[in-house]
């Protein structure tokens, strides 16, 4: 059966939303339908994806205020386990950015954990966001299988979605960028199939430099947590300090074991031209 996506508004509907984050995410993690309710009376996006009437997804934002403007904070996104990995999470998106500009916003934010590559792709290469703010311990310790053991460090991802290069992405024109000869903030080595961090660099100072994280950061904290906090550490201090600089993160290459943030020395403004 086709999936279908609807926004969601009517008590009953705010109510399977209710069971649905329980289902996808726990218990403790659900906002009541008295809230879901008021918020989308008054300014909040509430998304659904139904296979037939079952709701198996949903996305669902807020309105925030920040940098002196009105934006969606996009907090929650999730399917069930069996409709994941299909692409609905990349329509559910593209179906929020149009609702929103309907809405009169022009920006959407979110967090995400930059040592997770998957979501880096999707929200830069796919999407076309840019990143400028690491947020360090962002939702303090968390006890799920994704966040045990580390701070829940986060970059606040800006989508700029009336933007040229947004634009350019919906119309399918994704961006690949390559890594290759640019100069590196970070060396790394492999020990016994684990790729760790070496040496920081804090002095680079060219238009566009290169930020290697590894590709699959949770068989990492598998394989070694010790190696994990030094990933954390390490991009800990140097996203922030290249931001401070004036570096935005515009892109990520992936390689077999590393993924290769791309950072620029540009204005917003230029970034968002395309």
């Amino acid at each position: 059966m086709e999936i279908t996506f609807r926004k969601l508004s009517e008590k009953a509907d705010l109510e399977k939303l209710e069971e649905l984050e329980a289902a996808v995410w726990s218990e403790s993690s659900v906002v009541p339908s008295h809230m879901t309710l008021t918020l989308a009376k008054f300014g909040g996006l509430f998304l659904g994806a139904f296979d037939g009437d079952r709701m198996i997804g949903f996305l669902y934002s807020f309105p925030g205020y920040t940098d002196q403007e009105l934006h969606l904070c996009s907090h929650m996104l999730g399917f069930l386990p069996e409709y994941r990995k299909q692409g609905l999470g990349v329509r559910m998106k593209w179906m929020q950015r149009r609702e929103a500009l309907v809405e009169g916003y022009r920006r959407i934010t979110w967090t995400y954990d930059p040592l997770e590559t998957v979501n880096a792709y999707l929200n830069l290469a796919k999407l076309g966001g840019v990143v400028h703010r690491y947020i360090p311990n962002c939702y303090g310790e968390l006890a799920d299988e994704m966040n045990r053991g580390l701070p829940t460090d986060r970059f606040l991802l800006d989508w700029h979605i009336a933007s040229g290069r947004v634009e350019q992405r919906h119309a399918g024109k994704s961006v690949q960028p390559d890594a290759g000869g640019l100069p590196a903030v970070l060396s790394c080595q492999e020990i016994n199939g684990v790729v760790r961090p070496a040496s920081l660099r804090l002095d680079q100072s060219e238009e566009r430099l290169s930020l290697p994280v590894p590709a699959h950061f949770q068989a990492v904290k598998q394989a070694d947590m010790g190696v994990a906090r030094a990933w954390r550490e390490a991009t800990r201090e140097l996203f922030p300090h290249y931001f401070s600089k004036g570096y935005v993160v515009t892109g990520i290459c992936r390689q077999q074991s590393l993924a290769s943030y791309i950072l620029e020395k540009r204005s917003l403004d230029d970034v968002l031209r395309g």
